[in-house]
């Protein structure tokens, strides 16, 4: 008897690390210099899109099934301990919460995308079918439960938008440096967007700090970690 136990034990900690350190090659598709940390958890790899110069660090977990994927583009950032769930069950009479999630009756399920140049700070939960804009930040320990706009900074359980991430013409510099001209967010629509979602709050990037020291120093990180320039 002691020995079963053993190799029972043994068994649940082999499957524990192979679910843990999944490879590249199991992804739906994997960025050559897209970054993950192990330990990982992701429930079904082939759901998951990471694209060029993504970090997915260490103790992040994707709760998702075989219809379901979790769309990572470029440029962002995940941080530790972060959890993607594309998946919710929908409390059903005479069904008991045991059953449910695996019966998979009245589910409500989404894919997760989350756009260019994001972060998503540590502990961040994200739940089915939410779209979170380019060039966002989610607060550490915030839950997000629904839509977050382009360039919005958002924090706490569930998620508000508490600042801009940048100026409209902030943002107008920093996408001449991010995308090509037919992708770039056009004036009009950056001043819908303001309009809409940004009046009376506060603007929380920087200009400062850019000069020939730093820009060095960004040419030097994009060669440790074989940047893919946007165009």
């Amino acid at each position: 008897m002691q020995l079963i136990n053993k190799i029972k034990r043994l068994r649940l900690t082999i499957r524990w690390a192979i679910a843990c350190t999944p490879l590249r090659s199991q992804l739906g598709y994997c960025a050559e210099n897209a970054i993950f940390s192990y330990p990982i958890t992701i429930y079904n790899p082939r759901g998951l899109f990471l694209y060029e110069n993504t970090k997915l660090l260490q103790g992040s977990t994707i709760i998702n099934t075989k219809k379901e994927k979790v769309i990572i583009k470029k440029n962002t950032v995940v941080a530790a301990r972060s959890t993607f769930v594309t998946n919710n069950h929908v409390s059903t009479v005479s069904i008991p919460q045991f059953l449910l999630g695996q019966s998979h009756i009245n589910d409500k399920s989404g894919d997760i995308i989350v756009e260019e140049d994001c972060w998503i700070g540590t502990g961040v939960i994200i739940l089915a079918g939410v779209h979170i804009g380019r060039g966002s930040i989610i607060g550490a320990g915030s839950i997000v439960n629904k839509d977050v706009p382009p360039y919005a900074v958002v924090v706490g359980c569930p998620a508000k938008i508490i600042a801009a991430k940048f100026s409209i013409s902030q943002i107008i510099e920093h996408e001449k440096a991010l995308y090509p001209e037919n992708e770039k967010l056009s004036l009009d629509k950056l001043n819908k967007l303001f309009k809409t979602y940004y009046e009376g709050k506060k603007i929380y990037g920087t200009s400062e700090g850019i000069n020939e020291e730093t820009n060095n120093l960004i040419q030097q990180l994009k060669r440790q970690l074989h940047y893919v320039e946007p165009f």
